[in-house]
């Protein structure tokens, strides 16, 4: 205390030379209204400045917040990105749901959409994985189509995912036949080409053109009846008085995206029923 009284002491007339200065300051704003006003026009330049400094000084102290929370909005405005996209993608693969639909009432199928997340090509042994599995009532043996036509068959399964053997497997066929007909035909692959397949085992007396449609024949419970396949754009005739046919597929595997697989409700059931028949005929 005894330090404050001779600070104060030893600078009073410093301390009284400053409070004179602010009274007859307060007496001037106060009693002329040109230097009241800018007075008042420079303190608020003045409070603004401090007020701008003290907003940047809070801001960059809590930016840290900021950027995690802004994070967190981006991380949900991708997945929501991410939903939106795979139902667009969706709609726009599922333009032929009307003509599943048909299928699936007519002959008690149903269809699990899935997405091609992996392709092996490039080879005579190409497959590709689906992100769809058992957990999604997925099997082995389950045909699989697009809207275009048919893609392939499931031949494993994880509890979330699946292989896919495609129509463009030299091990794969098919059956098929030209649409308007009765007559069964088998469809392979012999390579190289992902436009291409060959229809065989179509008689001579099966009358073909050139462009005639080449659809499932529903000989199995793996494919309905009447799925696209591909269109005839060449045929010759062999000695065996059968035709080899040159189909080009309507499926685009260079651009397979999502696929469905084909869920036969009594597929297990013909089946059992047909091995019975296969072993009373031995």
């Amino acid at each position: 205390m005894r330090t404050l009284i001779l600070f104060l002491l030893r600078f009073k007339t410093l301390f009284l030379f400053l409070g004179l200065e602010l009274i007859s300051f307060w007496l001037i704003v106060n009693n002329n209204q040109f230097q009241r006003n800018h007075f008042l026009s420079s303190s608020n330049v003045v409070v603004g400045s401090v007020y701008n400094l003290s907003d940047k000084i809070y801001k960059y102290f809590t930016l840290a917040s900021v950027n995690a929370s802004l994070a967190k909005e981006n991380e949900s405005l991708n997945t929501e990105l991410v939903q939106l996209r795979e139902q667009l993608a969706f709609y726009r693969q599922d333009a032929s749901y009307t003509g599943r639909r048909y299928h699936s009432v007519q002959n008690n199928y149903s269809f699990v959409t899935a997405k091609v997340i992996h392709f092996s090509a490039g080879n005579q042994k190409n497959y590709f994985t689906i992100n769809k599995g058992e957990n999604d009532d997925v099997r082995v043996g389950m045909g699989v189509v697009n809207e275009k036509g048919v893609v392939g068959i499931v031949n494993s399964t994880s509890s979330h995912f699946a292989s896919v053997v495609p129509i463009v497997n030299a091990s794969s066929w098919t059956s098929a036949t030209i649409k308007g007909k009765t007559h069964l035909g088998q469809l392979s692959w012999k390579g190289k080409d992902f436009r291409y397949a060959t229809l065989q085992e179509v008689p001579l007396y099966i009358p073909v053109a050139l462009g005639d449609s080449v659809v499932t024949s529903g000989y199995s419970s793996t494919f309905p009846e009447g799925f696209m396949v591909g269109k005839v754009i060449s045929f010759s005739e062999r000695n065996d008085n059968f035709y080899d046919i040159r189909v080009e597929l309507a499926v685009d595997f260079d651009k397979l995206s999502y696929v469905d697989v084909i869920r036969c409700q009594y597929a297990d059931e013909r089946s059992a029923l047909e091995k019975r028949k296969g072993r009373s005929d031995d």
